[in-house]
């Protein structure tokens, strides 16, 4: 028999099964919800710092869930209660969340790390003292730099923006809020970013969170944590062990990130292209109808 080199080959990955995140679409209205798992663990994990590595860990080491920027993909309805907190803390506008509105929008989990949790971690802490702390700290230029890689040259791209003013289904709503938390956090327009000005204000708030954090915390109560380190240290802090033959979860680097912000740009245009099916085929049809009765 000829060998067959498929054979041996491994099947590459679907999109759905490397960012299940992206498919998975519920439509849960927090406000009607309360807590019903305790909070356990607050990460105070700016982006681009190992998170997603670290939500994926919490869940598989038995935490119910853990909120992350992926939650806003998987219940879009997330969006506007952030909104609101956002408006609140930042802009002055409303009333700032307290432990009930917590409790509504993160009552589902036991663990919350990333954006946009993470621009809120004095808040949290006061809510849920008992809670103990992680800090996913880097080294401060190679983290700009990754941010610089992903979150400034491809989320906030300008096709990102083009899509948002099309899709209603989603990225008009998701976009607008990322432009809100940003400009909120890193308070200098987008195209000083790139500069040494905007390196240094993104710099600056990235060590005062964390020295913020450390300020309200004990040291008996908080974790200075690379994933780079695996699951010792982080399964020790927490009192859980550590799951056998199970490596830790390593994802989204940055060409990661990258092939992930594809996938949520086609979808974008698969949702507006389904969107605007019935009109192009009516313009077509009348085109086609003119240019036959011209004949």
């Amino acid at each position: 028999m000829a060998n067959n080199p498929s054979l041996g080959k491994k099947r590459a990955m679907t999109d759905e099964e490397r960012f299940p995140e992206l498919f998975v679409n519920t439509n849960i209205d927090r406000r009607m919800c309360q807590r019903v798992v305790p909070l356990k663990v607050i990460v105070v994990g700016m982006p681009r710092t190992g998170t997603q590595s670290i939500r994926i860990a919490l869940k598989q080491l038995g935490f119910s869930d853990a909120y992350h920027m992926d939650c806003l993909f998987e219940n879009p309805s997330d969006i506007d209660l952030w909104r609101q907190a956002f408006l609140a803390k930042f802009k002055n506008h409303g009333e700032p969340f307290g432990k009930q509105q917590w409790d509504q929008l993160l009552g589902h989990c036991q663990a919350v790390c990333d954006l946009p949790t993470s621009a809120f971690i004095p808040e949290l802490i006061a809510a849920y003292p008992h809670a103990k702390l992680i800090l996913t700290p880097r080294e401060e230029n190679s983290w700009y730099a990754s941010c610089q890689r992903t979150i400034q040259s491809t989320a906030m791209a300008r096709s990102m923006h083009i899509l948002s003013a099309l899709d209603t289904q989603f990225l008009s709503r998701f976009t607008p809020l990322l432009g809100l938390m940003f400009g909120s956090i890193f308070p200098c327009p987008p195209d000083l970013w790139p500069t040494p000005e905007g390196k240094r204000i993104w710099i600056e708030h990235y060590r005062r969170a964390h020295d913020e954090a450390r300020s309200l915390v004990p040291p008996d109560r908080r974790l200075e944590y690379s994933v780079e380190q695996g699951w010792g240290p982080l399964c020790e802090f927490l009192g859980v062990e550590a799951p056998v033959g199970r490596a830790f979860p390593m994802v989204n680097d940055s060409g990661s990130f990258a092939v992930k912000m594809g996938v949520v740009k086609r979808q974008a245009l698969g949702r507006v292209l389904r969107r605007w099916s019935p009109v192009l085929g009516v313009l077509a049809a009348a085109a086609v109808g003119w240019w036959w009765a011209r004949r």
